[in-house]
């Protein structure tokens, strides 16, 4: 891995244990509860799959089906995928009412991507999490000339009776009565149920309207368009409070054949404006009208209110694909392009994945812990917008993508011989207080928090009409479509409320009409940090040796002398018996009330056992002899020294750390305590890491005697560095996997080759 690339990936893997704190706060992608259903596939035999996505916490998920009865509980391990497979009984079948909803409920977030099909009747969906489901929806459909073009939508309720009530578009029967073009007609839904309506007519334009959120999936059981075979097509719709009014679309692959976009409108006099670098169309729409449109490079489209735009691939061929089928997928507005990504691509075809992205180049991406630039790709740049297509091979796995700051839209798909499957990703964040859409991140020394430019035109604001509890304190314009405000920690009206266990910091925003005393919006923002955290003796190369804890920095540093002014750079660190080694530790935050203390340290000669270890400090008191604090004005450092030390028969020495954070608005707090001796603890077996999620291991400190074994490369700004592993600590797992993989549980990856002794 490149130097930058490395350090672009590691950075956003510390990061990604701060910027959680919106990651339930109702993300399009990813959620705990889903209601769901498989489309009947004009393959009746067809497999029907679930792969649940977990993120950093391990998930449990239950999957359950009323008729057929089914109840299975799936445990997914943290930032891993699992797969549940149903038989063809749990798909829909004909116009009927049935108990095939199926419920998928977890303890965490996760991500769940619906893969319906057999060999030549693929199609997959992204399961829309039910906080995102919606009363309203409008039903897309395709009509092409082939006897197999049934066209067909359906709905699923969740767990609450609801009416619902569809204006036709169209043809179809229901109740053994057919309703035609612009006939309404209502019928009830018990809980878990699902219905499914087909026609030999378009059915484009048909309203679902309910009482209660419902699920709304959509698509054809077999559709061919010269001269592609026969393909099932399927996708979820989004509610019609979820559209938008900005789009950017790019071709999904580069062939003759050209794919086609479906533009629906919800709203009378809604003019859609569609702009290509062959010119400009506009068109007037009415509630329930659509449009289509062929795509033959990028295309932008805008409109006056909102609208949804889907994006048929029409199939074709390839070099490595003769000839490969249609697949359905919802085009991402602008307004829900997101920083990070997790998906699945599917075992045995040929995958995907396009990246859109603003402006001319994808740079700073990271897709799998590499940059962009590392992967074969084609680009293709229109209107300040730029789609990158990646080859993915033919392995279906778990895949990350992500950036530090620009959001981009993705879309998955794969292509095989007469089959392929696709689906997009998007987020949409809603932060709710007063119903607005938003993203807050807490960052180490401020609060940031993004909401899109419409939310300001429907409230008649300006970007200078939104504040903070100081009113000096305004928001700023992001882009065309996003502003957002810093908050930060030390000012601007924040206060902080100290909590048993955590420190909160709390603000508001306020959107305030000009010369009035009236606010037309009001946000809540808060951001907590745990005061109590584990770290090791652990050196994160080229990130300024700090660790994410909560939402500071933690830095644990190693000196070379007494004065502090000489940091180590290059691990591990060889050393003597007759040194002595200066630590330091920092909470990196502008609050100057923010307080450190170490609670306990420890020494071990492998993160992987617990049963050797020597004990530095504990509840506060040194207990080695060699121990000496250093004064430091500043209550965020602590600084202190000891006498080098080995285990013997062992070559490797880890310093392991628990730190606890106060505020002084706080005090008497456990950092003004100090020592206690009496002071009952948990036992140290019981915070020893093993790499969980909010521990960071590597290291560790060597002796000059043993030092053959493997040797560690990266590339930066700085030059090429060399860090060498002893061959002994191979047999530890707190040496070479600690360095290669457990941070945050993610996988880190260098170039490793065989090493020599380094100099003595």
């Amino acid at each position: 891995m490149a130097g930058r690339g490395a350090t672009e990936y590691l950075y956003f893997l510390l990061l990604s244990s701060v910027i959680g704190c919106y990651a339930s706060s109702g993300s399009l992608s990813s959620g705990v509860k889903f209601i769901t259903v498989f489309l009947q596939n004009y393959d009746t035999s067809a497999a029907l799959s679930l792969h649940i996505i977990s993120y950093q916490r391990p998930a449990t998920v239950s999957v359950s089906v009323s008729m057929p009865e089914f109840s299975r509980s799936v445990f997914v391990n943290a930032n891993s995928t699992a797969v549940l497979t149903l038989d063809s009984s749990f798909m829909l079948s004909g116009n009927e009412i049935s108990k095939k909803a199926i419920r998928v409920v977890s303890n965490e977030n996760i991500s769940l991507i619906i893969l319906n099909g057999r060999s030549k009747t693929y199609d997959s969906f992204l399961s829309l999490p039910f906080h995102i489901l919606g009363t309203k929806y409008y039903v897309v459909t395709y009509t092409v000339d082939s006897p197999y073009n049934i066209k067909q939508f359906a709905i699923a309720n969740g767990n609450e009776r609801v009416v619902v009530t569809l204006r036709v578009a169209g043809s179809l029967i229901f109740n053994g009565t057919q309703y035609f073009d612009k006939e309404e007609f209502s019928f009830r839904m018990e809980p878990n149920q699902a219905i499914q309506f087909q026609s030999n007519q378009d059915l484009t334009g048909t309203k679902v309207k309910s009482t209660g959120p419902v699920a709304v999936f959509s698509g054809d059981q077999c559709i061919t368009v010269p001269p592609s075979n026969c393909d099932h097509i399927a996708e979820q719709l989004y509610p019609v409070d979820m559209w938008s009014d900005r789009f950017i679309v790019f071709p999904l692959m580069m062939k003759v054949k050209e794919d086609l976009i479906t533009i629906v409108s919800a709203y009378n006099g809604t003019a859609v404006s569609i702009r290509t670098s062959k010119g400009s169309w506009s068109r007037l729409l009415g509630e329930g009208s659509h449009m289509n449109f062929n795509v033959s490079g990028g295309t932008y489209v805008n409109s006056t209110q909102p609208i949804m735009v889907t994006y048929l691939s029409t199939g074709g061929s390839m070099p490595m694909v003769s000839s490969f089928d249609p697949f359905l997928v919802n085009v991402i507005p602008r307004a829900y392009f997101s920083s990070h990504y997790v998906f699945v691509t599917i075992e045995n075809m040929h995958n995907y994945i396009l990246l859109v992205s603003p402006g001319t180049s994808p740079s700073g991406i990271i897709l799998d812990g590499r940059p962009l630039s590392d992967y074969r790709s084609e680009n293709s740049t229109f209107s300040h917008y730029t789609a990158t297509r990646i080859y993915l091979g033919e392995t279906g796995s778990r895949h990350v993508v992500h950036h530090p700051s620009t959001h981009f839209a993705i879309y998955i798909y794969g292509i095989g011989r007469a089959e392929s499957y696709g689906y997009p990703m998007g987020n949409k964040q809603f932060f709710t207080n007063e119903g607005d859409w938003g993203a807050l991140t807490c960052l180490t020394q401020a609060a940031i928090f993004t909401l899109p430019t419409w939310a300001l035109t429907r409230a008649a604001l300006s970007t200078s009409d939104v504040h903070l509890v100081d009113p000096t304190c305004h928001a700023e314009p992001k882009d065309e479509d996003w502003v957002f405000i810093r908050a930060p920690f030390d000012g601007c009206g924040t206060t902080i409320v100290n909590e048993t266990g955590k420190i909160v910091y709390v603000n508001t925003i306020y959107g305030t009409a000009p010369r009035t005393p009236i606010h037309r919006l009001k946000i809540k923002l808060m951001c907590e940090m745990s005061t109590t955290e584990n770290i090791t003796l652990g050196f994160v190369p080229h990130s300024n040796y700090v660790l994410h804890q909560g939402h500071y920095n933690i830095s644990f540093t190693l000196h070379n002398s007494p004065s502090f002014d000489s940091p180590v750079f290059d691990f591990p660190y060889k050393t003597a018996l007759n040194r002595t080694l200066y630590l330091e530790m920092e909470a990196d935050t502008n609050d100057s009330g923010v307080q450190i203390f170490t609670e306990n340290c420890i020494s071990v000669p492998a993160l992987s056992q617990n049963h050797l270890r020597y004990t530095i400090i504990e509840n506060g008191c040194p207990k080695d002899s060699t121990f000496k604090y250093f004064l430091s004005h500043d209550p965020r450092k602590e600084r202190f020294s000891f006498h080098v030390f080995k285990f013997e028969g062992h070559s490797q020495v880890f310093i392991v750390c628990e730190v606890v954070i106060c505020h002084r608005t706080s005090s008497p707090n456990r950092c003004t305590q100090g020592c206690l001796p009496s002071r009952s603890r948990r036992g140290l077996n019981t915070w020893v890491p093993r790499g969980e999620p909010s521990r960071l291991a590597q290291g560790p400190l060597v002796f000059p005697s043993n030092l053959e074994g493997l040797r560690l490369t990266m590339n930066s700004e700085k030059g090429v560095r060399n860090y060498y592993v002893p061959a002994v600590a191979l047999l530890s797992v707190g040496c070479v996997m600690s360095v290669l993989a457990v941070i945050l549980q993610r996988k880190y990856y260098l170039h490793l080759s065989q090493g020599h002794s380094a100099p003595k």
